[in-house]
């Protein structure tokens, strides 16, 4: 054994039985004497709901552009061959490690893979309040720079490891662990190794707010009839919620292919649906900061500079003060309402309990339950969501919608009542 691999997995939920998956994956090398040799990690889709966002914090946006493991698998064959596999709390992290790789097509022995666990060995060296991997970091004076972030807790792992082994004097306490892991035989990856693609968490979140629109204009012709209607219809539903999930920004880039749109005209377009915003905004003569910063996060998924929303404000006081404003009657087809015996269904891990989200559907002469085609509309913790309600929502066309977007409509609904 060259030395020890250290492991942190986050995952979906607690069982792989229960088709829980990874989502993150960290991985370090570290040698015998408790040197930390090389480390990597990466978000994992995994093709499904990502579970618990408030736990791990990562969302299905930030997975949408991930490798899955299945990508990842040879690399971390390669990471665990011939050396020592070990993790906080390991039996968790394995039990996911074995399920995905036969998820991936590798073959394993039919045993527990052999694990040194930090958990288990820290009462031995440390006086931790707890086994949770913060109160044993704490005690062992190791810095957690990130919890629940998988490269962040392996690296912490490793350095815990580290003083472990330096307290043992070279005579680690795992010799049974060593001795099974020796004799854990782990296959070989066969064929060629495919190229390596790693996405982090801040690379994730890092990219433009806009970049579809670059995949929308890089495939427009340069002259072409302007048939905008259609594009229109999907731009205003998509922005319904302001935000754009994948799945609407790949219908905007295949509406406009069809239509024929020149690059200029898109432009002019996601222009024309901020003024027309503008007008509405103006409608009571009163811009609010909530109005502004609406405007602002509409232009920057448009792909339009905020000096824009100066622009379609100034125009918006213009046209009504010539009573020409006009473009606030096409939006309002745009606008989604509730009605007695709708039926809301709710996807993810929600900010307000999914009793409480519920009971206030019920309160309202709403129904609840699972996707159907007279779905009124899917509320999704995140709209780029993989689970199966958002992908039977997104087949039948029904809107996919944020939180805080159902809550505004909630709100409209139950005024009127009052009313």
């Amino acid at each position: 054994m060259t030395g020890y691999t250290v492991i942190d997995v986050e995952t979906t939920g607690l069982s792989p039985t229960h088709h829980d998956r990874i989502v993150e994956i960290g991985i370090v090398y570290v040698s015998h004497q408790g040197e930390i040799q090389d480390h990597w990690s990466s978000l994992v889709n995994p093709g499904r709901d990502v579970g618990p966002t408030r736990i791990h914090g990562i969302t299905a946006t930030d997975i949408a552009q991930a490798p899955t493991f299945k990508e990842l698998a040879p690399y971390v064959l390669h990471a665990l061959s011939g050396r020592i596999p070990v993790a906080h709390n390991a039996s968790f992290d394995t039990r996911f490690l074995a399920h995905e790789l036969r998820l991936a097509g590798v073959t394993l022995p039919d045993i527990p893979i052999a694990a040194v666990c930090t958990m288990e060995w820290s009462p031995a060296f440390l006086d931790a309040p707890s086994r949770r991997l913060t109160d044993v970091c704490r005690a062992a004076g190791v810095t957690q720079e990130a919890p629940h972030c998988a490269g962040a807790d392996a690296l912490a792992t490793a350095a815990v490891l580290a003083r472990f082994l330096d307290a043992a004097h070279g005579e680690p306490p795992w010799q049974e662990t060593l001795r099974s892991a020796r004799a854990f035989h782990w296959p070989s990856f066969a064929g060629a190794y495919p190229e390596l693609r790693m996405l982090h968490r801040a690379q994730a979140r890092a990219s433009r707010h806009d970049s579809w629109l670059d995949r929308v204009v890089s495939r427009m012709p340069r002259a072409a009839c302007a048939r905008v209607d259609q594009y229109l219809a999907v731009l205003e539903m998509a922005l319904l919620d302001r935000f754009l999930a994948e799945h609407e920004k790949r219908q905007l880039v295949a509406v406009a292919k069809e239509s024929g749109l020149t690059r200029g005209q898109v432009l002019d377009l996601h222009l024309d649906y901020l003024r027309a915003m503008a007008e509405v905004a103006l409608d009571d003569h009163v811009v609010t900061d909530e109005e502004r910063h609406d405007l602002e996060r509409v232009a920057t998924l448009l792909g339009l500079p905020l000096t824009d929303v100066d622009d379609a404000l100034a125009a918006a006081a213009e046209a009504h003060l010539s009573g020409e404003a006009r473009a606030g009657v096409r939006m309002s087809a745009s606008t989604i309402t509730l009605h007695h015996g709708d039926r809301v269904v709710f996807t993810g891990d929600m900010r307000r309990d999914r009793g409480e989200w519920e009971s206030v559907v019920t309160f309202l002469g709403l129904r609840t339950g699972g996707v159907t085609r007279d779905t009124r509309v899917l509320v999704a913790a995140d709209p780029n969501s993989l689970s199966g309600k958002a992908a039977r929502a997104r087949a039948y066309g029904i809107p996919v919608i944020t939180e805080a977007a159902f809550e505004q409509l909630v709100a409209a609904q139950a005024g009127r009542l009052r009313n």
